[in-house]
Parts: structure tokens; C-alpha cells; sequence
């Protein structure tokens, strides 16, 4: 099992934008089926201009102000905090994505891989507004479906996308499919977790977290802070206490099972 806080990513910025790439790296080329992860700031009038994708799907959830979006498609759209927009780049498609405010806009941005068999699909866009979101609550933890879970939000691959906040210090228990990969980021507020393997059992892929080289690993959680896991044989029982305004984002997810080629903003 792989238990990683990460320390490899990558810190780029420019005039009015700036991101922070946790994959791929050196170390850590992709998390199957998830290619990519920035955190990105950007702030009028600077943004990401019209650029090309191809062979794969696209996730952002806006954290903070909002992002405007065009697409060759036709689509345009502004998603305000707490929205999440999803792209189907498939066969090809040309976005730009812009501030939507005067202020700082943020978000996140997850790539999730295509089967090859996949990769020609036709072009998709979908905004999901903040109030279409469900949330649930349960022993101090509020956790905001992004993907999964109820979310209106449509994607190709089986997988998870959740907001979790502790609105108490407590501990919320999770439990990982055998088989599945995926990750969480720390966005605020400090923790720990500890993973225990259990045999291998039937699960569905509605919870995440991570794992380890040692028995019942543990690891302290801080702003910044990836961890990450690779697919194992048996369910991993993951327990993490968070203080009062922890915040992670967390992604669970099907393996596609294909390494993927990657050619700048095209994935073959």
C-alpha cells in the first residue's frame, strides 16, 4: 500500500494566475483512473485562455469568487463558488476558462482518464450549480457529494468526489473498496489518519482514503497535504480524526486498467 503526504508538487504562477500542481510529478506520474490535480488562483484580467483537450474528462469545483467558461462546443457559463463544471474533452474540444470576478478566483481541477475505447466520444459540458449539490452531516462532518453520492454531476467512470469539513473535532470512518485508487488534499486545518486493511469484501465505491507500507499505518494531516493510494486486494478501513475546520477533498475511483500517453493538454 502506498501512505504518502506528498512532497512533490510543483508551484508555477505568472501575472494574475498562479497553481499548484500535486500530479503528476516526478514521483507520482497519475493515481489511475485520476491524471491530474491543480489548485489553481487566478484574478482578472489574467486566466487560462482557449486551449485544446483530448482523452478525458475534466472536474473543477470553484472554491473561491468564480470561473467563466466557453467552450468550442458553444457552452458558455459562470460558476460561481461551490459549483462544479465537468468537461468531456473526448474526441477534442477548446475551452477557455477565465476569471468570473474582480477579486481572486479558486478551484481545484481533477482529470479523470478515458478507456481508449472512450477516447472519441463526442465532446460534453454539464454545470452543476452550488444549491443542486447534496450534502449530508453525520458526528460533526459535513461532506458536499461533488461526484457520487446523489450529485447530478455525470461522469464515465465509476468514482467518488467529496468535500468533507469537521465542524467538531472527531474521528469519521471510511471504508475503501478492494481494488480502487484514488486520494485526498488537505485544504484547512490539521488531523491525522490511520488505515487498517480487512479481507477482501464486496464494497461500493461511496467512501475513500488512504493506505500504507506498515500495519496500521498513521500520518499527521496539514494545509498542502496529499495523500494517496494505490489499489489493494483487500477493503482498507480508514479512520480520520480531524479538529474542529479540517477540510479535505477526497477521490476514489475504477482503475481504467491503460497506461495512459500523455502529450501536453491531449491524453492518448
Amino acid at each position: 500500500m502506498a501512505f504518502v503526504t506528498y512532497p512533490d508538487a510543483r508551484r508555477a504562477s505568472r501575472m494574475g494566475v498562479a497553481h499548484l500542481r500535486l500530479f503528476p510529478s516526478y514521483t507520482v506520474p497519475y493515481i489511475d483512473p485520476f491524471l491530474l490535480l491543480d489548485h489553481f488562483a487566478i484574478q482578472h484580467p489574467e486566466g487560462f485562455p482557449d486551449h485544446p483537450h483530448r482523452g478525458f474528462e475534466i472536474i473543477t469545483y470553484v472554491l473561491e469568487g468564480a470561473l467563466a467558461h466557453a467552450d468550442s462546443a458553444g457552452h458558455e457559463s459562470v460558476i460561481p463558488a461551490g459549483g462544479v463544471q465537468k468537461v468531456t474533452a473526448g474526441r477534442g474540444i477548446v475551452h477557455s476558462e477565465m476569471p468570473g470576478t474582480d477579486g481572486i478566483d479558486s478551484g481545484l481541477q481533477l482529470w479523470i482518464n478515458l478507456p481508449r475505447a472512450e477516447k472519441g466520444v463526442d465532446p460534453e459540458y454539464q454545470e452543476v450549480k452550488p444549491s443542486e449539490l447534496p450534502e449530508t452531516e453525520a458526528s460533526g462532518v459535513r461532506i458536499r457529494h461533488l461526484v457520487g453520492g446523489g450529485s447530478p454531476v455525470r461522469v464515465r467512470r465509476p468514482m467518488v468526489y467529496q468535500d468533507v469539513c469537521w465542524l467538531a473535532d472527531g474521528t469519521w470512518t471510511l471504508r475503501v473498496p478492494a481494488g480502487h485508487q484514488g486520494f485526498f488534499y488537505v485544504l484547512a486545518g490539521r488531523g491525522e489518519v490511520q488505515a487498517a486493511a480487512s479481507a477482501p469484501a464486496a464494497a461500493t465505491p461511496e467512501a475513500s482514503s488512504p493506505m500504507a507500507n506498515a500495519s496500521d499505518p498513521t500520518a499527521g494531516l496539514a494545509p498542502g497535504d496529499l495523500i494517496f493510494w494505490t489499489g489493494e486486494p483487500a477493503v482498507v478501513q480508514l479512520h480520520i480524526a480531524g479538529q474542529d475546520g479540517l477540510r479535505v477533498v477526497f477521490a476514489l475511483g475504477e482503475p481504467v486498467g491503460e497506461r495512459p500517453i500523455f502529450n501536453g493538454p491531449f491524453v492518448d
